[in-house]
């Protein structure tokens, strides 16, 4: 709950990251709260105060995912939203050209995310594939699963991308980018 918070101040990709880990482990428990309680929550080392706080944190996803019918897959509406903002920054800066790196930096990865859109036969904008992909990639290293030089390089050259485009995010939010 309090990492939520942090991590959509300091960095949108990973705070979208976190929530994509939110919604498998309350689907990975049925959106049952005593088994996310008992399963999940219970490895909090809290006081009785600060767990009360949790195990109402974890209950306001499951309503969503439960009105949103997001019960077996798909993110939460205002998750879209977020990655849809976060996508709409994507395209004006690829559009006006306002940060030359990061213009630079997204053509080293168009290929791969292509790469990527094919083989998933994805109709996901190009933001979409690449957190589906690093997400994939934690998603095997949590899973202990072999993983090839390849495609830890890709993951890190994507991330890189996501990084630079996380921080511009903030830098826009806080008004410090004008594309007039």
């Amino acid at each position: 709950m309090l990492a939520a918070q942090q991590k959509r101040k300091e960095n949108i990709v990973e705070y979208i990251l976190y929530l994509f880990q939110i919604e498998d482990f309350i689907r990975a428990f049925q959106l049952n709260m005593p088994e996310i309680e008992k399963n999940l929550i219970a490895q909090y080392q809290a006081d009785e105060t600060t767990r009360k706080e949790i195990v109402s944190w974890y209950e306001n996803p499951v309503l969503i995912m439960e009105k949103e019918g997001i019960q077996g897959k798909g993110h939460f509406q205002f998750l879209k939203n977020q990655i849809n903002a976060l996508n709409e920054l994507h395209l004006k800066l690829m559009k006006t050209a306002t940060d030359e790196e990061y213009v630079s930096l997204f053509k080293s990865v168009s290929g791969l995310i292509t790469e990527l859109q094919l083989k998933g036969n994805s109709t996901n904008n190009d933001l979409l594939i690449g957190l589906d992909a690093v997400y994939g990639y934690l998603l095997l290293k949590i899973q202990k699963k072999e993983i090839s030089a390849a495609t830890t390089e890709a993951v890190k050259r994507l991330t890189d991308w996501l990084n630079m485009l996380s921080k511009l995010f903030i830098d826009y939010e806080a008004g410090d980018i004008d594309f007039e």
